[in-house]
């Protein structure tokens, strides 16, 4: 089995509404994450989470995220710290997950350890070579401490 690898996000994120955009940006620069991207060592993905209007309106739970390819390479984050409670309905979040290189990305599953629950909608991960984009179509609240997700990297 690979080993996972723990990424805590620190770095910037936009959140969107249908009202006004607010962006939070934390200590990391362009040129830094550059640096990294040409390291070679580390990889940079972009991922939109848009959260149901269906979802409870405030949830302080931890939400870990997986993201893995077709050869079992896989990248984990935990949407901690500052994005506590930024899961709000009909909202989508943005934020650029660092990690080790992987291939394309064909899965996500989400784990969420919590009282208040939370149920995406969609979830759009950017793959970092060709910038394509794959979308998970969720709609269902996210069980407690249980991996809940797809996995289309060996569908027909």
């Amino acid at each position: 089995m690979k080993a996972l690898t723990l990424i805590i996000l620190t770095f910037s994120i936009g959140v969107f509404s249908h009202a006004t955009p607010i962006l939070v940006t934390l200590n990391h620069t362009e040129q830094q994450i550059n640096e990294t991207r040409l390291s070679g060592s580390n990889c940079f993905y972009t991922i939109d989470i848009k959260t149901s209007c269906s979802s409870p309106e405030n949830t302080t739970d931890l939400i870990g995220i997986l993201v893995g390819d077709a050869e079992g390479n896989e990248v984990v984050a935990t949407l901690d710290g500052p994005y506590i409670g930024m899961l709000k309905p009909c909202m989508t979040i943005r934020f650029n997950l660092l990690g080790p290189c992987i291939g394309k990305i064909c899965k996500l599953y989400f784990h969420r350890i919590g009282l208040d629950g939370w149920m995406p909608e969609t979830v759009t991960a950017y793959n970092i070579d060709d910038n394509s984009p794959i979308t998970f179509t969720f709609n269902y609240f996210i069980h407690e401490n249980q991996y809940s997700g797809f996995d289309y990297c060996h569908s027909s």
